[in-house]
């Protein structure tokens, strides 16, 4: 009898496993903070309300990509619109010394995204204003991204938090603080993408190379006159179905169910 019982369990537990590879296609576990918000914007004041198509006119000047459906204001983009960007909003950049251009342009792209990409917002730590977390990246982007600012220098580690602020904003080195390369700070792309911005990004197993329907890593940048390769991962993410709805099985129940099932067998096995 406990020989039978024992196969049940096995055959309970094959079936509830295959069925979790079967829906959930062995995705990447999603972070507590990420969840399914169409149509909205990270909140406060750096973004607008839900996504807007830019409108055909000269006031925006940058962060065409997203010109669909954008999360940022015209005023925004338009600090982007000098030789050198050191600075948006006060948030300066350059306190070491003005960074390559080599090294801006990736900057550039990452405050395009954050700030305009309806891709965001399902990211989004909503205990805090404005701020995003767990947001993964493709690992060849933060390779790139590193390659091009590895001798930039930098007094802080986490961008965040690792500055001295005014009460108008801006941003200087801590007392004592001294400037480093960004190669002894962050050392790889996986430091750079996992420790700059603070929680915000996730370094991904995945490359750009992997087909969109297949992704779950975002892109900051694309071509402008190209369609945005992030919506289609994000519904991969999700497991969208036709009408938009959320249908991905989420694993860790699926997990628990699997614990369940199992326990309440081995209780009728004695």
């Amino acid at each position: 009898t406990n020989l039978f019982l024992q196969k049940i369990i096995m055959i309970c537990s094959v079936i509830v496993l295959f069925v979790l590879f079967v829906t959930g296609k062995c995705h990447t576990h999603l972070a507590d903070n990420v969840e399914y918000r169409p149509d909205q914007c990270l909140p406060g004041d750096k973004h607008i309300t839900e996504p807007k198509p830019e409108p055909e006119d000269e006031n925006y000047v940058a962060c065409h990509q997203w010109r669909d459906g954008a999360c940022c204001t015209p005023e925004f983009t338009q600090q982007l619109a000098t030789a050198n960007v050191t600075n948006i909003d006060g948030f300066h950049w350059s306190r070491c010394g003005v960074l390559s251009r080599q090294c801006q342009k990736f900057f550039i792209e990452i405050e395009c995204f954050y700030r305009c990409s309806p891709n965001v917002a399902h990211f989004g730590l909503f205990e805090y204003e404005s701020a995003l977390a767990n947001l993964p990246l493709c690992s060849d982007y933060c390779d790139r991204w590193y390659e091009a600012c590895k001798n930039e220098t930098t007094c802080a580690v986490n961008w965040i938090t690792d500055w001295e602020y005014h009460d108008d904003g801006t941003n200087q080195c801590k007392e004592n603080a001294t400037c480093k390369s960004y190669s002894d700070v962050y050392g790889s792309g996986r430091g750079i993408c996992e420790t700059l911005w603070g929680r915000s990004f996730i370094y991904s197993n995945q490359t750009s190379s992997y087909p969109d329907d297949e992704r779950e890593c975002l892109l900051p940048y694309f071509d402008e006159n190209g369609t945005n390769p992030n919506t289609v991962v994000i519904s991969n993410m999700f497991e969208l179905d036709d009408d938009g709805g959320a249908t991905r099985l989420n694993v860790g129940f699926g997990l628990m169910v699997t614990v369940v099932i199992t326990t309440m067998l081995s209780f009728l096995m004695y």
